[in-house]
This record gives C-alpha cells, structure tokens and sequence, in this order.
C-alpha cells in the first residue's frame, strides 16, 4: 500500500473524503505537519475536501518570522487559504508557557474553524508521539484510565479534531518528506533534552527501540486494548450502579457490599464522582471505601474535602455539601476556588464555578488542566483579559471604559488561574476563550 492509499484510508474512515467538507489543517512548517498538508493535496480532486491552513507564530525562537513568512508563499503558490495568527511576546507568561501555548493555538484553531464553516481540524500528532506521552503518563504515575493515549478523533469546539497520521512513525514521515521533496523546518529546542518529552524523544524510546523495533505497534496495540476494556468496566460500572442507589440517588450499603469485591471500589468512585463532580485518586477512595464498610457505628459523617461529606445513617450513604460560614474578606487577601460553591468575595458579591448549571444567571466557561488552582483576588497594574480578536486589554482601562468610580475600583475581583492569567473581571467581562478540556459555568449573585 503506497502513502497515499493509507493516508485516503484514514481520512475516508474519518468520512472526510468530499469536496463538501471543509477541513482546516494545523501547519507549524515541520516535518509532520508539512507532510500532512502535502498529503491532503494529493488527494484526489474528486475526494479533496476544501481545506484551510491555519498557522500559528509563537515569537519564542529566531526562526519562527522565517517559517511563516516561507508558509504563506507556500499557500499562495499552491492556491491555498491560509490563516495566520501572532502570539505577542507581551502575552507569554512567566511559567506555564507550553500550555498557555497550546491553549492559545487551538483557540485560534477554533475560531478558524467556526468561520469556515469547517468539520473538523487536522493535526499531525504520529506513533511516535503516541508512544512519548505513552512513556511519559507511565512515569508519572497514577490512575490506569490516564494511560489512555492521543485520541485519533475527538469532539473540538464545532466539530471533531483529527490526527490521522497516529499510525505513521517519525520515520515514514521523514522518508515521504525526502522522496516527495516537501520542504519543512527543523524546530531547534526539540534537541533540549533539558524537556522530558525531548529526553524520553532521544534517549528512551529509541533505547528501547533497540530492545524491539516493533515497539510502537505494540504501544499502539496496548492502547487500543486499554480503551476497549475501559470502555467495557465503564459499562459494567453504569449497570452495577444502577442496582445499589436509592431514587434520589444514595448508595444503599448492604447492597453495594454484595458486590464482588473487585468492583465495589469502582462502583463507589462513579457513584461519588456522579454526587460530587469531581475526581478522586484511587489513594483517596480507598479510606472512604473502608469507611463505607463498616457496620458501626450506626450513623457517622466522613469528610471528603472542604466542599463535601458522606453521611451514613440506617444502611445509606449519602454525598452532601459542606455548609460554609459566611467570612469577611480582607483588602488584599486571596482565596482558593472551592469547585460547586458560592464563594463571598466581597462586601455585596458572591461567586461560584459549578460544574453544572446553577440556578442563576451564569457564563459557560472552558478550562484546561493547567488553569488549576485558580483564585479570586483584588486586580492588580498589569493584569488584562483576553479580546474576542486574540489581543488584550487591560482591566484598568477596561474599568475606566466602564465609568467605574475610582473608589470603587480597588474593590473589583478577577479570578486568576495558576498562570496569574485574568479569566473574568468578576462583575464587568470574561476573558475570551472558546476550548478547554473540562466545562464550568461562572456565576455571581449581588447582594444588599
């Protein structure tokens, strides 16, 4: 099977293959990318689906202004529509910057998405990659759920994103560069083995490609196997469940220790997961299993964490909030977001982040791993929020557009995530961010 047969395979089980689709295809001008946008133009004209190149130019090394200036001749020599998008110096962080990164490129990926009218967005992750973050989730440890690796299609923003060069090596990519002539650019700080995945790049993987070459099939292999049994405790789990909780949704003791022992943590985790919104940690479930368990005494309450308890009481455990004390805050004091709770933050404000929609007026939200903590604080000089164009404003300024009295300003809040970057000017604006892995709604009530 030559590339181009493998390559119309992939896309047509992506049911890509139409002139009727459009498909926006995420270019860095590296090997891997250029190669999937050449790939994509080979495609038959009958079967091509319209395809949009977005860039991304992130001002972090010397020779990105080449790249891009190289990628738009490209385009316009091969009469394709390219959309270009610049990460200013000003907006890098100080910590965090490759997730703020990657956040900021599929933000741009989105917005090209939706104004194409675009199925779906193409990226060029390859086995090798797979196998990285494989290796990488390994070292670091903890659920198995979180060994799952690349996604080869996921729900993005209006459609699906795609990678349908995950069963490529680095090495097919590189030799259909050299035989096709596809000129691509070398990204220097993927030498710095100061970067983990640049060290598991250069000296794990190809160590144990030594051991047997095969490896990345059998990566491959482990995680299309991991998925399916997943999948299948997954469905085991929502049946169990369902024969152990009350109609409003308590766990029934006697019933869920009739379990097999090897499900009954399983089962517990998705039940409280269900009640709370939130994850647990095998280490943190197994104490509250425990706990769950025994017959005395009677009634008893167990603290999950500082919004929620479990309360057992004749043979039912119930998941319930933690009613909090209303506090005083101080002037310049920060507090920690506590998930699925209102939060007063000042004299007649006060804030919640639900994973579900609140009974009030609230603004859907998305966030990444890597927002986490986030906290509510007084603004600060220099602080801005994120503009619907991809530029910035300062919250200073945005106040001063606002008419807010100047003795009223010091007492405006933002919440900020771990990065220090303003997510919303708690009673004024919101950031502008359209992806994200995980779904909040942002809510305030005013109060006399």
């Amino acid at each position: 099977m030559t590339p181009i047969q493998k390559f119309n395979r992939q896309l047509a089980a992506a049911k890509l293959l139409s002139p009727q689709q459009t498909v926006v295809v995420a270019v860095s001008t590296g090997v891997d990318s250029m190669v999937l946008l050449h790939l994509l133009q080979r495609l038959p004209a009958a079967e091509r689906p319209r395809v949009v190149v977005a860039h991304v130019n992130h001002h972090l090394r010397e020779q990105s202004q080449m790249e891009a200036d190289y990628l738009r001749q490209y385009c316009q020599q091969q009469n394709l529509q390219l959309v270009m998008a610049d990460w200013l110096p000003a907006a890098h962080p100080k910590s965090g910057i490759e997730a703020a990164g990657r956040q900021f490129r599929y933000h741009v990926f989105a917005k090209v998405m939706r104004e194409n009218r675009a199925t779906a967005v193409l990226t060029a992750h390859h086995a090798n990659d797979q196998v990285e973050t494989y290796l990488m989730k390994l070292a670091r440890g903890g659920d198995i759920s979180q060994l799952t690796g690349i996604a080869t299609s996921r729900p993005f923003a209006t459609g699906r994103l795609i990678r349908p060069l995950l069963t490529w090596s680095k090495d097919q990519l590189r030799n259909y560069a050299a035989e096709q002539h596809v000129v691509y650019f070398e990204d220097v700080t993927n030498q710095d083995v100061a970067l983990t995945r640049n060290r598991i790049r250069h000296r794990v993987v190809p160590e144990l490609m030594t051991v047997n070459p095969q490896l990345l099939k059998h990566v491959a292999d482990y995680q299309q196997q991991l998925t399916t049994l997943l999948t299948a405790k997954k469905q085991m789990v929502t049946v169990l469940l369902s024969q152990v909780v009350t109609a409003t949704g308590a766990l029934v003791v006697d019933q869920w220790g009739a379990l097999p022992s090897q499900w009954q943590l399983a089962v517990f985790a998705t039940w409280l997961e269900q009640q709370t919104q939130q994850l647990f940690t095998e280490s943190k479930l197994q104490p509250l299993v425990s706990w769950g368990q025994r017959t005395r005494p009677a009634t008893s309450r167990l603290t999950v964490n500082a919004a929620w308890e479990l309360y057992r009481n004749a043979g039912i455990i119930e998941a319930l909030p933690i009613k909090k004390r209303g506090k005083k805050l101080m002037p310049r004091e920060k507090i920690m977001v506590d998930l699925n709770q209102w939060q007063k933050i000042t004299a007649t404000q006060t804030v919640g982040i639900f994973t579900r929609v609140p009974n009030v007026v609230s603004q859907p939200f998305w966030l990444t791993e890597a927002d986490w903590p986030l906290v509510w604080r007084p603004w600060q000089a220099g602080d801005r929020i994120v503009l619907k164009g991809g530029g910035h404003q300062l919250v200073r300024r945005l106040l001063i557009d606002r008419k807010v009295p100047a003795e009223r300003r010091e007492q405006v809040q933002v919440l900020v995530n771990a990065q220090g970057n303003v997510l919303w000017v708690v009673g004024h604006k919101f950031s502008y961010r359209t992806t994200g892995t995980q779904t909040v709604f942002l809510a305030l009530k005013h109060e006399s």
